[in-house]
């Protein structure tokens, strides 16, 4: 035995060099997980040895996962993507909207395959209100009514998830400790 303050590490053998295993038999290792009531999840792994060469290796990790951060992710993907699908029908529905006011030329296949996509989601507010005609142009209210109500529901969609996916936050905490030590 050498006058080392560490005993040497298990993992080397006399003679033969081989990388170092994650959890080596014998070293001094050392794991602490605590869990709290508001979703907070932290571990901490220390592990101290000493190499074939008479060097003290000190590994330290540390992982934290924040369960309303990740409630706080989804709310927040699930807000953009409701967002992008309204404006992606609120710009089709505007389109259609002016094109009929300035009374688009319906041979034109652009304007037609627009009024086809759009008519699937004008169709169910048809006839609420009688269309103001002026020649070739119409004031198309359904159109409008259609872009009130969509945004409507993809608000009413956005706040629900604000709902479900709020913080949770309770009054008590609680803490568990786990700690193993293994000594040569």
């Amino acid at each position: 035995m050498s006058n080392q303050p560490y005993p040497p590490d298990p993992r080397m053998q006399q003679g033969y060099q081989q990388t170092p295993d994650p959890a080596p038999y014998g070293a001094a290792n050392d794991t602490v997980r605590s869990v709290n009531g508001d979703g907070m999840n932290v571990q901490s792994q220390r592990e101290n040895y000493v190499d074939q060469a008479g060097n003290r290796i000190e590994n330290h990790a540390e992982v934290f996962e924040d369960e309303n951060l990740r409630r706080t992710n989804r709310r927040y993907w699930i807000a953009r993507i409701v967002y992008f699908v309204l404006a992606v029908l609120e710009i089709i529905l505007l389109l259609r909207f002016l094109f009929r006011l300035l009374g688009a030329n319906q041979g034109s296949s652009f304007v037609m395959f627009l009024y086809n996509l759009s008519h699937v989601f004008v169709g169910p507010f048809n006839g609420i209100f009688n269309d103001q005609t002026l020649g070739r142009s119409v004031f198309e209210f359904s159109t409008i009514v259609a872009m009130i109500v969509y945004a409507l529901i993809a608000w009413g969609i956005v706040s629900l998830c604000r709902v479900i996916f709020a913080p949770n936050y309770s009054g008590r905490q609680t803490i568990s400790t786990t700690r193993r030590n293994r000594l040569t």
